[in-house]
């Protein structure tokens, strides 16, 4: 339902202000997945990301999952979405099918902590 241009070994997905499931039930944060297929990098552009809350990851971060490392929402952010109806978030994500190399700029800018957010805290 995010996915807006597909190509060659890659699609390009955007997460925007919108209304999500709002049914008492309904956990309207992504769950914890593993793109088996896919290297996940995300941009955070602007707003509020809701599954990211507690993580350090604000707006102008970029992360990266590589294919078969889990990731979901953060230690606590499926119990805080509970009753909301609206998101405002905005981000893009590219899924690439083929896996990527992290370069120099991107090694030096890794703050090593944030696969740690997980576990509850930042290391």
């Amino acid at each position: 339902m995010h996915q807006v241009f597909e190509g060659h070994n890659f699609v390009v997905c955007n997460f925007v202000p919108r209304k999500v499931d709002y049914h008492p039930l309904a956990v309207p944060v992504p769950y914890y997945h593993s793109n088996v297929d896919s290297d996940e990098v995300m941009f955070y552009v602007a707003g509020d990301y809701e599954a990211r809350k507690g993580s350090g990851i604000g707006i102008g971060s970029i992360t990266l999952h590589p294919g078969g490392h889990p990731h979901g929402p953060q230690p606590s952010a499926i119990e805080a979405s509970l009753g909301v109806e609206r998101f405002d978030e905005l981000a893009v994500m590219v899924d690439t099918f083929r896996p990527l190399e992290l370069g120099e700029a991107g090694t030096a800018s890794d703050d090593g902590a944030y696969a740690w957010t997980w576990a509850g805290g930042r290391r």
